[in-house]
């Protein structure tokens, strides 16, 4: 299964979804497993505690101690739920004999063990330095007698020097700090702890343990959902009451757009840290859809045919199915391109809020060039192409004008994280108090102007119309702001001279979705002043 790309299967068409918590106080653990649920369309719950939820007897061996740690967990807190626990083993060859050193111990080993002790004891003995690191899951159901156990592994060998290299922000169990700082897995191009996120996940033990227990989940999830005509139910004779009512917390939906490596990935990501979410990347959304049609578009030529073909608002139709069947308390949609999806989701949505995540090109080259994803654009001048052409889907040639919020990502991701969080914690109380109408602005003054006029029309008479509704538009600031829209104006050229504009069905959608935005506040985040928590 892969998990660098989310693939969401039939996850949002589910009426019933297991609860699944992750016992641990371990944080970096919790956080990784968290954005793994969350890429396959899961929710991951947390065991909240100051300690790890059972003792560990190391001596027990990894699948009795998980065994042990499941009996403890529903012993001591009474547990009623599906949970897993999860244990890190490291076996140093030429430190083993019949048990791996130092195993099951690691945390302990780690934290009183120095790289140069290690380096030197490597050295005394041959300088043998082949490791593997082990990660086992087990995964408590109350209907099985049982755990289920999950094991992932990666070879390789310990580094010959140090780790010099910066922690990751983001993602924080890429770091030097850890034993993830030392090993070099097989096959990589540098030590597990200084990867790309991505890049990682090739080579993480605990990826690849979660990565194993999801593709059961899926499988769990699939059966759950089956029709009645599907199983026999048998009922005890007498019901045991009816279950309480619970009222549902208020929800908040964010329509995230922007550029390619502006940071919308980063921004899903980091929700990671908040409970109770839902993530829907478009694209991702969009490939299920054209798999099911049997039609895979894998050129963005291609993706604006398949649009075009059955809908430009086909993705945020079936992404509101999944939002009105959400009980999270935040739902994210990441990575729409069309006005026409943010129509529908703000007729369908009134209180969502679209954020605009805005990042200079150069910027977003350099992030690009990192991340290595598209080996195809390897110059600043195909960069650039790709942006010009994304932005026929639309959404980018109006993101300013659309957008509720603005989040400037140019800075450290450690800024970016924290106009996040102000964000999302102030989003509610601005929204409430501050309902200053926006501007309205050239563009849709002229848009409108056109649908007033309901004909192509020349950008003297557009600017005429335009005196109308709100102010005049000058000529020549008509004919610059339509000549950028052309998948909404069309642009016809009769002679040098006699220069006209007419409105398409596609222009149409956005003067719509225009008129339903007017009525909202734009904000930048950095000016924004919020009582935030």
């Amino acid at each position: 299964m892969s998990i660098s790309r989310p693939r969401y299967g039939n996850t949002f068409e589910y009426d019933r979804v297991m609860n699944v918590f992750f016992y641990t106080s371990n944080v970096e653990k919790l956080l990784q497993a968290r954005l793994l649920f969350m890429r396959h369309g899961y929710d991951l719950k947390h065991f909240k505690g100051d300690r790890e939820p059972y003792d560990e007897d190391y001596a027990l061996g990894t699948k009795a101690l998980l065994m042990r740690a499941i009996q403890q967990v529903n012993r001591e807190f009474g547990v009623r739920s599906i949970f897993f626990v999860e244990d890190t083993s490291l076996r140093i060859d030429v430190l083993s004999a019949e048990k791996s050193f130092p195993g099951l111990a690691v945390k302990e080993w780690f934290s009183k063990t120095t790289f140069s002790e290690l380096d030197a004891d490597l050295k005394g003995k041959g300088n043998d330095r082949h490791a593997t690191v082990h990660s086992d899951i087990a995964l408590y159901l109350p209907t099985l007698s049982e755990p289920l156990f999950f094991h992932g592994e990666s070879a390789g060998h310990i580094a010959d020097e140090p780790p010099n290299f910066e922690p990751s922000i983001q993602y924080p169990w890429l770091t030097p700090h850890t034993f993830n700082g030392w090993f070099w897995p097989e096959g990589a191009k540098r030590r597990l702890g200084e990867m790309e996120f991505e890049e990682s996940l090739a080579f993480d033990f605990r990826a690849k343990s979660l990565s194993s227990m999801l593709s059961r989940l899926e499988e769990l999830n699939a059966a759950l959902n089956l029709r009645p005509n599907f199983y026999t139910v048998r009922r005890p004779a007498y019901g045991a009451g009816q279950l309480s009512l619970i009222p549902q917390a208020a929800k908040t939906i964010l329509l995230v757009v922007g550029d390619k490596c502006a940071g919308k990935s980063t921004f899903s990501d980091h929700m990671t840290g908040y409970e109770d979410v839902r993530v829907y990347e478009a694209s991702n959304v969009l490939r299920l859809i054209a798999e099911q049609k049997g039609v895979i578009p894998g050129t963005a030529d291609e993706a604006l045919l398949f649009l075009e073909t059955f809908g430009w608002d086909v993705v945020a139709s079936k992404i509101a199915q999944y939002i009105e069947t959400s009980d999270a308390l935040w739902d994210i949609v990441t990575g729409l391109r069309t006005p026409e999806e943010l129509l529908l989701l703000k007729r369908r949505f009134p209180e969502s809020h679209i954020v605009l995540i805005d990042a200079d090109a150069r910027i977003r080259f350099e992030r690009h060039i990192k991340r290595a994803r598209d080996q195809e654009i390897r110059s600043f001048q195909s960069f650039a192409e790709q942006d010009a052409k994304q932005r026929q889907f639309g959404v980018m040639r109006v993101a300013t004008e659309i957008a509720d919020f603005v989040i400037n990502n140019e800075a450290s991701i450690s800024s970016y994280k924290s106009k996040i969080d102000a964000l999302l914690g102030g989003i509610t109380s601005t929204t409430s108090r501050d309902q200053r109408p926006r501007p309205f602005s050239e563009i849709h003054r002229c848009l409108s102007a056109l649908r007033l006029l309901a004909s192509p029309a020349t950008c003297e008479q557009i600017s005429d119309a335009t005196a109308e509704l709100g102010g005049r538009v000058r000529v020549y600031n008509t004919n610059r702001a339509l000549k950028e829209l052309p998948e909404f104006a069309n642009r016809i050229q009769h002679t040098q001279s006699l220069l006209q504009y007419g409105l398409t069905e596609r222009g149409r959608a956005l003067v719509e979705l225009l008129d339903i935005l007017k009525g909202f506040p734009r904000h930048l985040v950095d000016s924004l002043e919020l009582p935030f928590s």
